[in-house]
């Protein structure tokens, strides 16, 4: 008789945390799927942003730049709102750069806040920057679906 050695078999893989349910492929490969979606909102976020501090620049240091029939945008001079635009886009570069990390609850909850005042601005500036501004509102409601799809989602599995 030829003798046979037992070997331990690995058992069923789980979640890091310890609970059980979804093997860790389909676990992993579900969650890589969602971080996706936030390293995606996060890198939108900055190249608005960026763009956010380039239109504010454009606009303090050429106020003519944008001029309507008055010379005003609602209650506030251009070079007023360039200085918004810049702080704002400055806000979104930073929280985006964030989030490209581990993505804390805070930078998300952030982002989704500043990304939709970001949209309120560029809407009260449509009629100074309509094509500009509504190509700005479109990719941030695809950063608030980034971000508010994966709210629940752990991002810890990248």
């Amino acid at each position: 008789m030829s003798e046979q050695t037992t070997e331990a078999r690995p058992g069923p893989r789980t979640r890091p945390n310890g609970m059980s349910g979804v093997p860790a492929p389909a676990q992993a490969q579900e969650s890589s799927a969602w971080a996706g979606w936030v390293r995606f909102g996060a890198i939108v976020m900055l190249v608005v942003g960026v763009f956010g501090v380039i239109e504010g620049l454009a606009a303090i240091l050429t106020p003519t730049y944008f001029v309507t029939a008055t010379g005003t945008v609602l209650v506030l001079s251009w070079a007023t709102w360039g200085w918004v635009h810049l702080i704002l886009g400055a806000l979104v570069a930073i929280v985006g750069a964030t989030l490209l990390g581990e993505a804390p609850g805070w930078a998300r909850g952030a982002g989704i806040g500043l990304v939709a005042l970001s949209a309120i601005v560029h809407l009260t500036i449509i009629p100074v920057a309509p094509v500009w501004s509504i190509v700005v509102i479109a990719l941030d409601v695809v950063i608030l679906y980034a971000l508010i799809t994966t709210w629940g989602e752990p991002l810890r599995t990248r």
